[in-house]
């Protein structure tokens, strides 16, 4: 293997559990959310250049994977939408080796994937604009950085702020209607 392979293989290791989760968000098929991460790092592979002497930021690969979806949603017309995973494919162990194309990747522990995909919180993730589903989407799953997102969105940090904001507030009441509902449904059994 080449010096600049090893480098780039290097680089994408600690990057490639959240890449999946990542592109399981963006892309509702899992055969789609792997061929974005091989698309993803075909790109990253192209444009790499260690003798550049070029530093490569943690959030370029999710820079260059929303630059994809882009690609694939104008020449598509796919719809980014987050959807719930099968709960066997979350705790299954990820491949030894990174390379290989069909690892599954959990990018959460088990506890706090269970209560990510809870129905009820599918639910108002899908309810959100794709805009506030993206940076919460690269906040969880990408685990980046105001500045990191704002990065790979190419936008002010205060924009990034801002759309966190309004998703935050908009899970938190369609989350409370849920509540809502629960409660009156308790007392009209009662």
């Amino acid at each position: 293997m080449s010096d600049s392979a090893e480098l780039f293989l290097q680089y994408v290791r600690p990057h490639w559990r959240r890449l999946h989760a990542v592109a399981g968000g963006y892309l509702a098929q899992r055969d789609d959310a792997r061929d974005l991460v091989q698309e993803t790092l075909l790109r990253a592979w192209r444009a790499f250049a260690p003798t550049d002497d070029r530093t490569y930021a943690r959030g370029w690969l999710f820079v260059i994977m929303r630059n994809v979806v882009i690609d694939w949603q104008r020449s598509l017309a796919r719809k980014v939408r987050l959807v719930p995973v099968e709960w066997d494919e979350l705790t299954e162990i990820a491949a030894a080796d990174p390379c290989e194309p069909l690892a599954s990747l959990p990018a959460l522990d088990e506890e706090r994937f269970r209560e990510l995909l809870d129905q009820r919180l599918v639910a108002g993730l899908d309810s959100l604009e794709p805009v506030f589903r993206e940076v919460l989407l690269l906040s969880v799953a990408g685990d980046l950085n105001y500045r990191e997102i704002a990065e790979a969105l190419d936008c002010p940090v205060g924009t990034v702020m801002s759309r966190m904001a309004r998703a935050r507030r908009a899970l938190r009441e369609h989350l409370a209607d849920f509540a809502r509902s629960d409660l009156r449904r308790k007392e009209v059994r009662q």
